[in-house]
């Protein structure tokens, strides 16, 4: 169950995690659309244009979620490849404590904000209540959230990238059998949606902290490994922070071009919607190699093994160049039957909507390639510890978002919106290779002997 990946040759090794991880990000996407077509079909356009027109806000603060818990696993998975797993384990305990206090702090923010964003975002009125009937209640159930995303980010540590996976897919299963009790039977509307995602996240989240109490021994605490550490949640935060801004800062800049959507009309935000919808979905393997860079660097890291990051770094950009020209083929001539699937091919006002969703995916899914690297290069400048200077890049992310939706889009309107994304990430991009490479050249100046335990020091 435990997988060393400072061992082998790295192309398989990557696969093999890497294939885990992706399928259990397409399994939330699943139940992400069918959400949408649930809604769609038995509510209406204008009830699933409010779950579309939450995803900056909820981006926002689920994103900062899951770069936290990221952050948090990195140090774990450093000190796993390094061997010492008592330190490993003193680091999973202040995870925890941080892990409880951000759940209340940001429970208690969204609480009160979250209306107010609401209206700042120019939310259309006809699907307001909607919107924050739904995403009220996703941010209900935040704790939930985080345990089930520090644990699934435990697992990926130690190299199990299969049990989340497993967990997953249960909670996929159970969350559209609620939506459809939620909705047809109980008529909850959009609030239906926000408890069944949550009552699934709470299932998955209790399934984790069972199996690893009884399968993983290394993690199962001795005397002395609980008690909580300045320096030790220093270090965790360190990682888990920067990563968290990076996922908020890139969101802020999502609700600045939301807003802007917004001000276009609920067709231009349905199309919007739906095309970001599919936009998600096709770049799950891109995350899901992201994600395996994250650990395999990690752990590398730890052992002081720099040749084998160079190596594993230069597979996963090949990797994913590959399958962007493939996944940007896909939306292009495939993305309009897609998106008729969530609302029916007899919606109002469709026809509109799908000119709107044509551009948006024709200019997005040329230009996989520069989102795919980004995927790469950031993952893995977090996973060596450097998730600090990766800020810079969704910093260059948010200004270019804002300019293009305080500049351009009253000028261009839809056209401007379709040119945003690819925009911001080849900015991102630009600032990551610098990042990328003054940092290896700093590792390799290194003694190869001394390599190891100038690494520890730094951890």
């Amino acid at each position: 169950m435990v997988k060393d990946m400072t061992k082998g040759k790295p192309v398989p090794i990557i696969i093999r995690f890497c294939v885990p991880v992706l399928l259990g990000s397409l399994f939330q996407q699943v139940y992400n659309i069918t959400d949408a077509i649930i809604v769609g079909r038995f509510i209406g356009m204008d009830e699933m244009g409010a779950i579309f027109s939450t995803g900056a806000i909820n981006f926002l603060v689920i994103g900062f979620v899951l770069g936290l818990t990221a952050g948090f696993s990195i140090p774990i998975a450093q000190a796993f490849g390094a061997g010492d797993v008592s330190e490993m384990r003193k680091r999973v305990a202040n995870a925890f404590y941080l892990c409880a206090m951000f759940a209340v702090v940001l429970t208690t923010l969204t609480m009160v904000f979250t209306r107010p964003l609401l209206k700042l975002m120019e939310t259309p009125t006809e699907t307001f209540d909607h919107a924050f009937d739904y995403i009220i209640v996703l941010f209900g159930g935040i704790t939930v959230i985080i345990l089930y995303n520090i644990f699934a980010g435990l697992l990926r540590a130690l190299g199990d990238s299969k049990t989340p996976l497993y967990f997953l897919i249960i909670s996929c299963v159970l969350n559209i059998i609620l939506d459809l009790v939620f909705i047809i039977v109980l008529e909850m509307g959009t609030m239906g949606v926000g408890f069944a995602t949550v009552i699934a996240q709470t299932v998955s989240a209790a399934l984790c902290a069972v199996y690893i109490r009884i399968n993983y021994p290394v993690l199962r605490f001795k005397k002395g490994e609980t008690a909580f550490s300045k320096e030790r949640c220093g270090k965790l935060l360190i990682n888990g922070v920067p990563m968290a801004l990076q996922f908020s800062i890139t969101a802020v800049g999502s609700i600045i071009l939301q807003r802007a959507v917004n001000m276009l009309g609920v067709v231009a935000v349905s199309a919007v919607g739906m095309s970001s919808r599919i936009q998600v979905l096709m770049m799950q393997p891109m995350e899901a190699l992201g994600i395996t860079m994250a650990t395999f660097c990690a752990q590398n890291l730890g052992a002081g093994k720099l040749h084998r990051i160079k190596s594993g770094i230069k597979s996963g950009l090949l990797m994913v160049s590959g399958y962007s020209v493939i996944a940007g083929l896909v939306v292009i001539f495939l993305g309009r039957y897609i998106a008729i699937a969530f609302v029916g091919s007899d919606a109002p006002n469709l026809d509109e909507a799908l000119v709107y969703l044509n551009r948006f995916l024709l200019v997005n899914g040329s230009l996989y390639c520069v989102l795919g690297v980004l995927f790469i290069l950031r993952n893995s400048v977090q996973g060596l510890g450097y998730s600090l200077v990766t800020v810079l890049a969704g910093v260059s992310e948010l200004i270019a978002r804002a300019v293009i939706a305080w500049v351009f889009v009253p000028r261009f309107g839809f056209d401007a919106i379709a040119f945003a994304n690819p925009i911001a990430w080849f900015l991102a991009d630009v600032m990551l290779i610098i990042i990328f490479v003054v940092m290896m050249k700093r590792l390799s100046k290194i003694p190869r002997r001394d390599f190891k335990e100038a690494i520890r020091k730094k951890r």
